[in-house]
């Protein structure tokens, strides 16, 4: 709990239950947008994709288009060294220049272009299966909530006339038309009842919390 060993711990003398409120829609929008494994796979395809293109342009020719600067300084001896008249000594020289960049392993870039596209095909198998298999433990825990709902509301009206009965039975112990064991028996009914409720209570809450785990929307108000 990442607290001191030796810190008390309070808990409450009952379990409440906690309010949650489920709305099958949303819970289903709020899985897939904010999911952080859904996220993952999602950006993992997109990474793939962008490979893709990339080597794809790759494939193509490239060309070049720029302008070469040459200073050229005044020289007595220019003209018979380098060969220029002697009207360009010390005139400065700009040459345009195109290159082209011709791709010579082309199957290369092809084969790396098909299995860039296999890896995001890949990630967006991943991506639908994780998100069948969130859905499908959303169903799975939307079910257990069900049941542990009408577990409660069992209990409460059990518990409820056990605990009537007792009182009946505690009246007719104090006016001796019953024994002490019919107040026991039914006072470890009423307990039972009680005690299931609690259960079922926790069972209740647990699930809330898994639902809100794979909505990764941990908000107590939701």
């Amino acid at each position: 709990m990442n607290r001191p060993v030796d810190r008390e711990v309070i808990l409450p003398d009952s379990i409440v239950k906690v309010p949650f409120f489920f709305d099958e829609g949303v819970t289903m929008d709020e899985i897939e947008n904010q999911n952080p494994m859904l996220d993952m796979l999602a950006e993992e395809e997109l990474a793939y994709r962008a490979k893709g293109e990339m080597e794809q342009k790759m494939s193509y020719p490239m060309f070049g288009i720029g302008l070469q600067y040459m200073l050229i300084g005044e020289s007595a001896t220019a003209p018979m060294d380098q060969g220029m008249e002697p009207e360009m000594t010390g005139m400065d020289m700009i040459m345009p220049m195109v290159s082209i960049t011709l791709p010579i392993y082309r199957n290369k870039y092809k084969a790396e272009q098909r299995e860039s596209r296999f890896l995001w095909q890949s990630a967006r198998e991943k991506y639908n299966n994780t998100l069948n298999m969130l859905q499908s433990d959303l169903f799975k825990l939307k079910q257990q909530l069900d049941d542990a709902e009408r577990k409660i509301a069992l209990y409460k009206k059990q518990e409820q006339l056990a605990r009537t009965t007792y009182q009946l039975v505690v009246q007719e112990f104090v006016s001796a038309k019953s024994d002490l064991t019919n107040v026991i028996q039914v006072q470890r009914q009423l307990l039972d009842y009680q005690l299931r409720t609690a259960e079922a209570i926790a069972e209740y809450n647990t699930r809330v919390a898994s639902i809100r785990k794979l909505r990764s929307f941990n908000s107590p108000n939701n």
